[in-house]
């Protein structure tokens, strides 16, 4: 039986996402290499080889 997630799991789900694809389009702008995780380890990934992201939205204030 799978739950649903509560409000505050939702948002820092979402809090996390939307933090991981600005530090992606953020790194593909400046063509900085990137750590990501991949077969139990982190690697390093060149910004060309990124695939190409949204640029960087604004911070969002949250009450």
């Amino acid at each position: 039986m799978q739950r649903e997630p509560d409000d505050l799991s939702r948002d820092v789900t979402e809090a996390i996402a939307s933090g991981v694809e600005r530090a992606r389009a953020i790194h593909k702008a400046l063509g900085l290499p990137i750590v990501i995780w991949r077969d139990g380890r982190p690697q390093w990934v060149d910004a060309e080889t990124l695939e190409s992201v949204l640029p960087p939205p604004p911070p969002v204030a949250r009450p």
